[in-house]
């Protein structure tokens, strides 16, 4: 018995000696698997780097150099000065740009030589000056060997002899944040304030009328969540590309943009951008400069809204203003109107699409006759309202939206893609019978299907939609929703009014509505509508976006990184709107004498830009501002408009469209004393007489 209990435990010891050999062989196994991971984590992190350092390089231009040159000798320029070099040039083409590009002679500094400057952080100290450049093709070397986090621009000292690296300046520093980062929301506080369009506080917080910038007339907006930007393939970019935005209320930023268009093209690429295109297809306010379909609109159609054209269009005009006039005559003197945007949005969309589309829409008629709007117009606005998100689930269905099953989403989602089919086949039907001859001979839409561009391409089929529906934004909301702010500030400062009103009465001489060639004589009725427009410029921000690494004013900016320029604080920076001597006051003022000419001639030409700039100027501008200046002088003419006591201008997109127009406008419309329509106080109805009752028709 004994020796059975101690042959139990030698009977068990082979057994044990396979477990734990298992075991082990567990361990082993998992102990390498561990090292395979973890070696394969290091190499992906390893290929991810590398991956980043490779594509990061693709952040410098293919075609061209942009350096960054530091000249000691020189304390007036920025501390660096962006010099850009053909790859193809040598070093004396260098010495010639460079000097170009501080504004200095070349002779005075033959002795002068170029060193390159060597960082180990972005914003560190200079660690080592480089030998004397002795050809250019080292800077693609150069170029390879900067980290991916840095700013692909290459650093020069410009100098007759190599300095010490401690002499070196920090490299060029990004522009300074606009105030404390927060959480999760970064600096867009800074957008929170009085006003219901959140771009004028953004102005009034970081830019403010007094001038005193308390983050430099350029900023940095961090947005604290990453934006996806499109359009740059498969570019990884630096992270202050996808965090972080510029603002500027600077002329002269401006005026760099311009003179670097292909630095800073106007992209389309953001979310909210491409979510707006899903409506308005790729047309020639919503698409890129690379779009072929915007090469094409951009060569043809602005031939539609030249000087020659705009007076061709001039009996269109006239009648929809006249047309205007006549609803409103039919009021008793002192009537309350109270739906004044509606007005001058009818007006104005009948307008544009009598000239471009050859069809009479009738909006005003039917607005005097209280009927809906034409379909056409309806449409539209469901379709932009949804797609810009001013028309909502909650602003549709209100509190319908919770209710069990409702899916409010879901059905303002299925009303708005058969808006938009429904805009498609009505630009379709219009496109259709132009073709056939039975609607606009001289229409843009006639002028898009038969010419061609200088290099014989044509619009295509195709992109007919988005071209007409992007005259639809830019062509009626922008213009109706400043005519309501000039009527209104006319209305508040009634010297203004009556120095418009005594220059329509002299060009008119006694004519109760401007001809083609009065238009031009209304020098002050414009100063008028400008300076309305510049108080309340329709479009809020004008974008560009940085194609390669470079420098702006002196400052690093990034590939991919959006420019905006913020046009309210370009409007009210007192540096050029208050005046010399500040004879012109508060920047937020209105006074018309800011638009006299010599007024003009001594302002910075960049500091007024409501059409946009550059490529991507409004091409309309200049109907825009014939209908303005028909429309005010018939006014003024006909009608005195008494503002509701106590009413303040609030700028507002509460009514779905696109651009800002005043809240609630509305106004007591009386007849002119000793106009057209005055009768002992009495409104009397404008006589229309057959031919212009038959050209109102057509």
């Amino acid at each position: 018995s004994s020796s059975t209990l101690r042959a139990r435990p030698a009977a068990k010891k082979p057994e044990k000696k396979p477990l734990m050999a298992a075991e082990n062989s567990q361990m082993l196994k998992l102990a390498g698997g561990m090292a395979v991971g973890a070696t394969a984590l290091m190499m992906a992190s390893a290929l991810k780097q590398s991956l980043k350092a490779s594509a990061r390089r693709d952040a410098s231009s293919s075609f061209e150099y942009h350096l960054a040159v530091h000249c000691p000798q020189i304390s007036s320029c920025p501390a660096w000065q962006l010099v850009k070099l053909s790859k193809v040039a040598n070093v004396k083409d260098l010495h010639e740009a460079t000097c170009a590009a501080l504004g200095q002679d070349i002779e005075s500094f033959q002795d002068f030589n170029f060193y390159p400057v060597e960082r180990k952080t972005v914003d560190g100290a200079c660690v080592k000056v480089g030998p004397q450049l002795q050809e250019i093709g080292c800077f693609d070397l150069m170029l390879v060997a900067l980290p991916p986090d840095h700013l692909q621009v290459v650093q020069l000292i410009f100098a007759p002899e190599a300095p010490q690296p401690a002499e070196v300046p920090q490299g060029p520093q990004a522009f300074k944040v606009c105030g404390m980062c927060l959480p999760l929301v970064g600096t867009s506080h800074q957008f929170k304030g009085p006003y219901a369009i959140p771009e004028y506080n953004f102005a009034q917080n970081v830019f403010p009328p007094s001038g005193k910038y308390p983050y430099g007339s350029t900023v940095r907006f961090y947005d604290g969540r990453k934006q996806d930007v499109w359009e740059f393939g498969t570019t990884v970019f630096h992270e202050d590309a996808q965090y972080t935005e510029t603002m500027t209320a600077d002329a002269n930023i401006v005026q760099e943009l311009i003179a670097r268009t292909s630095d800073f093209p106007k992209l389309w690429n953001r979310d909210v951008e491409v979510g707006l295109q899903d409506f308005t297809a790729n047309g020639l306010f919503t698409s890129s400069e690379k779009s072929e379909d915007w090469k094409t609109g951009h060569s043809l159609l602005p031939r539609g809204f030249n000087q020659i054209k705009v007076k061709a269009f001039a009996p269109q005009v006239l009648a929809k203003t006249r047309s205007f006039v006549g609803e409103w005559s039919k009021f008793e003197a002192g009537h309350l109107v109270e739906d004044v945007n509606e007005w001058l949005t009818a007006m104005t969309a009948d307008a544009v699409v009598s000239c471009s589309m050859g069809m009479d829409m009738r909006n005003v008629e039917r607005l005097g006759a209280k009927q809906a709007p034409h379909k056409f117009v309806e449409t539209f606005r469901f379709g932009l309202g949804v797609s810009i998100g001013s028309i909502t689930a909650q602003s549709e269905y209100g509190l319908k939206r919770f209710l069990p099953f409702f899916d409010a989403e879901g059905r303002l989602q299925a009303k708005y893609q058969e808006s938009k089919k429904e805009m498609q086949r009505q630009v379709e039907d219009l496109v259709e019978a132009t073709r056939r001859g039975e609607l606009g001979e001289n229409s843009i839409i006639a002028a898009m299907l038969k010419d061609a561009d200088p290099d014989g391409k044509r619009v295509r089929y195709g992109a007919l939609y988005g071209h007409v529906v992007n005259l639809m934004i830019a062509g009626h909301e922008t213009t109706a929703a400043t005519l309501g702010f000039t009527l209104q500030l006319l209305a508040e400062h009634p010297t203004y009014e009556e120095r418009a009103l005594e220059e329509v009465r002299q060009v008119l001489q006694g004519r109760t509505e401007p001809s083609v060639d009065d238009v031009p004589k209304l020098q002050f009725v414009e100063q008028c509508f400008r300076e309305a427009l510049r108080l309340y410029s329709p479009v809020t921000f004008i974008t560009r976006d940085v194609a390669y690494d470079t420098l702006l004013g002196g400052h690093r900016v990034y590939q991919g990184e959006r420019i905006n320029l913020v046009t309210r604080a370009l409007h009210t920076n007192p540096e050029y709107w208050a005046g010399a001597t500040g004879e012109f006051g508060d920047p937020l003022s209105f006074n018309p004498d800011r638009f006299s000419p010599e007024a003009v001639r001594e302002r910075h030409p960049n500091a007024y830009h409501p059409w946009g700039f550059a490529s991507r100027a409004c091409i309309g501008s200049q109907f825009a501002l014939f209908e303005a200046k028909t429309f005010l002088a018939s006014m003024l003419i006909h009608f005195r408009l008494q503002g509701i006591p106590g009413y303040k201008i609030v700028a507002s997109c509460e009514g779905g469209g696109a651009a800002p127009s005043p809240e609630n406008l509305a106004f007591h419309v009386f007849p002119r004393p000793g106009g057209p329509l005055w009768s002992d106080g009495i409104m009397r109805p404008l006589a229309m007489n057959e031919d212009k009752e038959d050209e109102n028709e057509n």
